[in-house]
Formats: C-alpha cells, structure tokens, sequence
C-alpha cells in the first residue's frame, strides 16, 4: 500500500538502496508482531547507507572545517553538512554569499533529530499495533523525501549565491588571456569581446569546485600587415567562436578564478568552412527526392512459400 509514495524517492536512490527500501516495505506483507520492528531495522540500515553515500568518511575527514567529534568518525550532523556543503567554509557561506548559517542550523538540527529517531527505531523496543506501526512507516517515506528536499533546497541557495559570485569574477580580459586557439587563424587577431551565457557549479567536493562556462567571443581577423591592408593586398573580416571552460576551484579560495590554457576549447570549426553553404550544388539533395525501390517491399506482399509447411503436414 506503500509502493506509491515511494515512487518519487527511488531516482535518488542508489541500485542497492532502492533494494533496501523496497525490501523494508516487504517486511511488512508477514504477518508477524515484529514486522514494523523489522520495517524500522532495514529502513535504518538504508539511511545509514545513503549517509555514507552522500558523504564518505575520507571526503567528510579531509574537509578542513571538520572536527574530531567521536571517535575520528564523522557524525550523522558533520556527514548533512559534508552533503549541503562539502569542502566550502563557513566563513565563506556568510561573509561573502551571504547566507544566514543559523536559519540552516536550525534545519539540519530538526533532519538530525528525525534522523536519531529513525536509528533507534527496529530495536525491539516497540510494541506497535496495527494504526502506530503503518502510521510509522507512513512517516518514515515522508521523512526521506524531506530529508532529499533539505539537502537539495540548501545546497541550491549556496551553489546559486556562489555562481552570482563568478559571474562577477570571470571578466572578458580573464577569458581573452587564454584565446590561444585563434592563434593558428590569422595573421593577426583583435578580440573583440564575448559574451558569457552560462555559469555553473557542476560539482563540489572537499578539495575543489568545478566550474562550467560556455558563451563565444567575438574576433576580428586580418591577413597580412598593416601595409597590405592599406594597399588593398589585406584581408579583414569579423567572426564569433564558441567557448567551453571547464575549470576547478580550491575550496579554501573559492574566488581565486584563474582560467588556463588547458581549461579552455573553442569550437573553431566554421574558421574551416568552405564557404560552400547556400551555394548550389550540382549534387541531387536526395533527402527531397521520393524513394522508389527498385524491388517491390516485401513487407507488403503476401508470403507464399517454395516449399510446404512441413508443421502443417501429418
């Protein structure tokens, strides 16, 4: 009778975990006076798992705002934190994107909370009947889904302050320094200038942030000196290239935005064009062109076989 509700869970769910949910519901067809208890065990085990998951014990100890809080592991608070926001410091959350760490103490304080009780839960310290037992796992599948949805909506609100951050910090003059690819085109080159379209933070974890950036730039392209261009023997045209960086970011400076050679691809493909588009061709488009088979389609004709249909004879 759960199956339903758990539908919008399972694409957040690793193979094994999805297997560890729909196994705890299972647990639930027995009639048996523990199967809420059993329920509850397996539903702790795969919170545990998607806690680890999110947030593995090297990923979480390597960040350096971690603290040895028990026994040189990282507790189920430090591992919300690690998966909201990795590597990032706290300092940097509230200095400079603003964000009040408080208000989102608070919350994770309440996930937690729900989050103990949920471990505790299947020990065979409950007596349920039939209402407490179905009324708890109603709530355990509705606590997984707030527990995603405070994670995911979190997580955005730091990853869109930061990215309104480096649409600040990536100026023309960093993307021009790296153009080396319009090298090969020309004589000489002016930039004129780009245009950056998209922004993204593809990933965050507890050393660096990826970055995503594409947009184009704009290229003024000249064949010959100066001299040749004022002789009439130059060529000077305008063209605009797209461009992909993909970059990473120390998570201790996350605004020391340096773009390298290496991060950097510009589709200069159209450089190599050979001008033939829109011309006509002596070529047939055959796309255009109906197609009549030489051979009739057999689909369409009856079958009649050379031979009997052995099956048919006795």
């Amino acid at each position: 009778m759960f199956e339903h509700k758990i539908v919008p869970i399972l694409e957040r769910l690793a193979p094994t975990e999805q297997k560890m949910l729909k196994s705890s519901l299972k647990s639930l067809d027995f009639e048996d006076d523990l199967k809420y208890n059993s329920f509850g065990h397996k539903f702790r085990e795969m919170m545990t798992k998607i806690l680890h998951r999110l947030a593995p014990d090297k990923d979480v100890l390597a960040c350096s705002w971690y603290v040895n809080e028990h026994g040189n592991k990282p507790t189920r608070r430090q591992r919300l934190l690690y998966a909201i926001k990795s590597g990032l410091e706290d300092e940097f959350i509230e200095s400079e994107l603003e964000i009040d760490l408080v208000t989102i103490s608070k919350r994770l304080g309440k996930v937690v909370s729900e989050l103990n009780k949920y471990t505790h839960f299947g020990d065979g310290t409950l007596d349920a009947n039939e209402a407490i037992g179905e009324a708890f796992v109603s709530e355990s599948i509705d606590f997984l889904l707030h527990f995603f949805s405070s994670i995911d909506e979190i997580r955005t609100q730091i990853v869109n302050a930061y990215e309104v951050l480096l649409n600040q910090k990536i100026t023309e003059a960093t993307v021009n320094d790296v153009m080396q690819e319009i090298d090969v085109l020309a004589t000489h080159y002016t930039v004129d200038g780009n245009t950056i379209d998209t922004i993204s933070v593809t990933d965050i974890n507890a050393h660096y942030i990826y970055i995503y950036v594409d947009g184009s730039v704009d290229i003024t392209h000249q064949y010959g000196s100066d001299g040749d261009l004022r002789r009439g023997d130059g060529v000077e045209f305008e063209e605009s290239y797209p461009f992909i960086v993909n970059m990473k970011v120390p998570v201790f400076d996350p605004l020391d935005i340096e773009i390298e050679t290496d991060d950097i691809d510009v589709d200069t493909d159209k450089y190599y064009d050979n001008g033939s588009e829109g011309e006509e061709s002596d070529e047939s488009n055959y796309d255009d062109e109906p197609y009549e088979p030489d051979e009739p389609d057999y689909d369409d004709e009856p079958y009649e076989p050379d031979e009997p249909d052995y099956d048919d004879e006795r």
